[in-house]
């Protein structure tokens, strides 16, 4: 979610949607119907000032606490919670949450480059399991060719620099490469696993920062 006052905010928006298939916005009108004309969503769900942008797929529903929310999320083979901060993390490239409504219900949403028909479809029956009630969806498009994937090549990932970061009373170490692409950042991090709680490695790349931590890996 942003928000904005700004054409500059606009832009920045427009950018975060052209690298997902789904952005979540929140924007005073004049910048609104801007971001409509460029964007060009195919969807727009509505609820009061708050709108949802689909390009692809999204599933969306609705429940009664935050627990059976976080539940039929986690039962998606790709999201799990990191040991160390306890936060919902992703090893695709998706756009997942949940939040609370003015009414006090919890939704769900799962969208993203990444979210295939099987996942969409697995989605959906996680959330109705659960104790969900639909909200909206939209069914992925098949991809009728698919993208050939590029060959990896670890070897050209590059050590950058060591952060420290005193949070939740600990030290966490980042480790930051940089990789030529997205498929040499993820063999990198195939081949470097992680064994120690608040510690990271992190790989640039032009398709966004992948990264790995005790709990596994997952994009940025």
């Amino acid at each position: 979610m942003a928000t904005a006052g700004a054409t500059a905010a606009t832009t920045a928006a427009v950018v975060a949607a052209q690298h997902t298939s789904s952005y979540r916005v929140k924007f005073k009108r004049k910048e609104f119907l801007e971001l409509v004309e460029i964007a060009k969503p195919r969807i727009i769900y509505h609820r009061k000032r708050m709108h949802f942008f689909a390009f692809d797929g999204f599933v969306m529903y609705t429940f009664d606490n935050d627990g059976d929310a976080q539940k039929a999320l986690l039962e998606l083979p790709c999201i799990h919670v990191a040991q160390d901060t306890q936060k919902l993390i992703c090893t695709e490239v998706l756009i997942f949450g949940y939040y609370k409504t003015e009414q006090g219900k919890y939704e769900a949403v799962v969208c993203g480059d990444d979210l295939t028909y099987a996942l969409w479809q697995q989605a959906k029956e996680s959330f109705a399991k659960n104790g969900g009630q639909r909200k909206n969806d939209l069914e992925p498009e098949k991809r009728a060719t698919p993208v050939k994937a590029k060959e990896a090549k670890p070897a050209k990932v590059k050590f950058v620099r060591e952060d420290r970061v005193q949070q939740y009373g600990a030290t966490m170490i980042y480790r930051v490469h940089k990789a030529p692409d997205a498929a040499s950042a993820k063999a990198f991090l195939e081949q470097n696993p992680v064994t120690k709680q608040f510690y990271y490695i992190v790989v640039e790349t032009p398709e966004g920062n992948y990264c790995r931590d005790i709990q596994g890996m997952y994009k940025e």
